[in-house]
């Protein structure tokens, strides 16, 4: 069913360029000209309704000139299907585009938290591997028990419930309940005054008022993403080996 809805803009936009060309030729010489002008200047619209109004002005100016150059040389006709083929092309180019933003989101984003996925990784090390970024690995103390006591639902609010706490700074989820966090004063959401554990111990404290805690194992990130989330890794191994809610740092010191 996909399939179709996505090969319909497809279609529109074939038949309204076809369209368009035909017409064009068609026109008395004294027309072509002006006409061929205008033909080219619809692949310069906005091809995504942001805003909407200025999207559909720009063609509308478009398919309104065109109409009116053909009118003009005694082929009314002619322009009125001049203009409306224009205006479906743009229509059929909105909703490619509309359906190519959402793919493309769809292919960073985890459905169920709206968190980042696996395939954000690369852009992310790319954005902030020398950002002095503090990669933070965590995972929900009693995850497995939560989802056998209370039923697959709680644990997907509780999935949510840890996303929209950690707020603005970009979160991945890794699988399962298990999260990457990329924290520092370079990324968004990070305030330069506050640390990464102040970060964390005020998101537990908001968490734990409503029954949920986590542990997270910490490593600088200064360069490659692997190394540091082998260090996250392991620090998070020693956190959850402590109990619920603790934090650690990768090395022996911290």
């Amino acid at each position: 069913m996909s399939g179709r809805r996505d090969a319909a803009p497809m279609m529109f936009t074939a038949f309204g360029l076809a369209l368009l060309w035909g017409l064009t030729f068609g026109a008395p010489g004294g027309v072509l000209p002006a006409a061929l002008l205008l033909l080219p200047a619809q692949g310069l619209l906005p091809s995504a309704p942001s805003p909407w109004w200025r999207a559909w002005l720009s063609a509308g100016i478009l398919a309104f000139g065109g109409a009116g150059a053909l009118a003009s040389a005694g082929q009314l006709g002619e322009g009125l299907a001049w203009g409306a083929a224009l205006l479906v092309l743009h229509q059929g180019r909105l909703g490619l585009g509309a359906r190519l933003t959402a793919l493309e989101r769809a292919s960073h984003h985890d459905a169920l938290t709206g968190a980042f996925n696996r395939h954000r990784l690369p852009h992310l090390e790319a954005a902030l591997g020398r950002a002095g970024a503090v990669l933070i690995y965590l995972d929900i103390d009693g995850f497995k028990a939560l989802n056998r006591a209370r039923g697959q639902g709680a644990g997907d609010a509780a999935l949510r419930r840890l996303t929209e706490a950690l707020g603005a700074a970009p979160v991945v989820r890794m699988g399962g309940d298990e999260f990457l966090v990329f924290y520092g004063e370079a990324v968004p959401g990070a305030a330069s005054s506050c640390t990464a554990e102040a970060y964390l111990q005020a998101v537990l404290q908001a968490l734990t008022e409503e029954g949920l805690s986590f542990c997270a194992g910490l490593a600088p990130l200064e360069g490659p993403l692997a190394p540091a989330l082998a260090q996250a890794d392991e620090a998070l191994g020693r956190a959850k080996a402590r109990g619920p809610g603790q934090l650690c740092w990768a090395g022996p010191v911290r």
